[in-house]
């Protein structure tokens, strides 16, 4: 009798054990990794994009794929994709088609930060595109344009097809936000006319994605001295979520924050992300964003350039030359995504704490 109730305690035991692990497995599964994904190729991952593709029931991420391993780091780019059913595990799918062309690691001209939404069965990408595919105007290259680019949601890596550009030769772009509000979608992106004194924040508004109409750039707080203390912002970033507009820049300190009630007037709250976390590879300022609205909940995802010595390019008017100081590996780059969180009415976020998605 002892030793059957031995035998069907240690029965229980072990029933528990196999119960608890199973648990705590599928509890790590939903765990969101750090880093998120990293480009497999010249680990450069940069400017995440996420988007839903109602066709394939998958979340895509579409990043600029710097070459950090190469001197050529930030030109000759194409567009990389991950993709991932849960949000948790992505895999990569590639690099980007246009018109037929690309595909591979190396492209035969520029692309950085895409701008994408899904509209009935097409995705719209509004990218920056440069022909420049060697520093010979500088690291960064010559000028640049938004130029907007369609795939049908059922091929949405190698798909791309030209539209048009959406401004002409007298403005140098780069970093287009797209959203849509009411009956019309709005392309916000900044830009430099020949001759301007100062960067701008334009936006270009269409009810088709064909006729655009220009209402001029922001002139609120948005690239406003006055109210943030900074002359540099770039890669805006426009969402919605719990009744408000959201609008996010890059000033390279953290990520500026700005609300509005009907994005257009933009009010400064402050900034998010500027210390580096204590997450694998998440240990310096966070870069150009995009966010995730899912079930009420809102994901930032941003890169990391974990081992980037932004202290040796602090001196004034020397941060671009000073990066070339620096090795190779400092300038590789990875995706990371935490969660945001609001509090007295503004946008906050902890990139330490730990979260999971079902």
């Amino acid at each position: 009798m002892i030793n059957k109730s031995f035998k069907f305690l240690v029965f229980l035991m072990a029933s528990f054990c196999v119960i608890a692990c199973a648990h705590k497995h599928n509890e790590k599964q939903n765990e969101v990794p750090a880093p998120l994904f990293v480009d497999p190729n010249y680990q450069g991952s940069c400017d995440p994009e996420i988007v839903w593709n109602e066709y394939e029931q998958q979340w895509y991420i579409y990043y600029t794929a710097r070459r950090p391993m190469l001197e050529n780091t930030w030109l000759q780019t194409p567009i990389g994709v991950a993709v991932s059913k849960d949000m948790v595990n992505w895999e990569f799918k590639g690099y980007c088609k246009f018109d037929g062309v690309g595909g591979e690691k190396d492209a035969s001209s520029t692309f950085w930060a895409p701008a994408i939404i899904s509209t009935n069965d097409t995705l719209h990408m509004f990218v920056t595109w440069k022909p420049d595919t060697i520093p010979t105007e500088g690291a960064w290259g010559g000028q640049g344009w938004i130029v907007h680019y369609k795939a049908p949601l059922d091929n949405p890596v190698g798909g791309w097809q030209k539209v048009s550009a959406l401004h002409g030769d007298n403005l140098n772009a780069i970093d287009a936000t797209v959203y849509k509000s009411k009956n019309k979608y709005h392309v916000w992106f900044k830009g430099k006319e020949e001759g301007a004194q100062k960067n701008e924040l334009y936006h270009l508004t269409t009810s088709d994605l064909t006729s655009w109409e220009e209402t001029g750039f922001s002139k609120s707080d948005v690239f406003n001295v006055e109210a943030t203390g900074s002359t540099f912002e770039e890669a805006p970033y426009i969402f919605r979520w719990k009744e408000k507009y959201w609008l996010i820049t890059d000033p390279h300190n953290g990520f500026f924050v700005y609300s509005s009630d009907d994005a257009e007037n933009w009010k400064f709250q402050g900034t998010i992300l500027k210390e580096g976390g204590t997450r694998n590879l998440d240990n310096s300022m966070a870069r150009h964003c995009s966010v995730a609205v899912r079930d009420g909940r809102a994901f930032i995802l941003y890169h990391v350039e974990p081992w980037r010595r932004y202290d040796l390019e602090k001196l004034k008017g020397e941060g671009r030359k000073r990066i070339f100081d620096q090795s190779l590996k400092n300038r590789e780059s990875v995706l990371q995504m935490a969660e945001l969180e609001i509090f007295d009415d503004k946008l906050h976020c902890d990139r330490n704490r730990a979260f999971k998605i079902k």
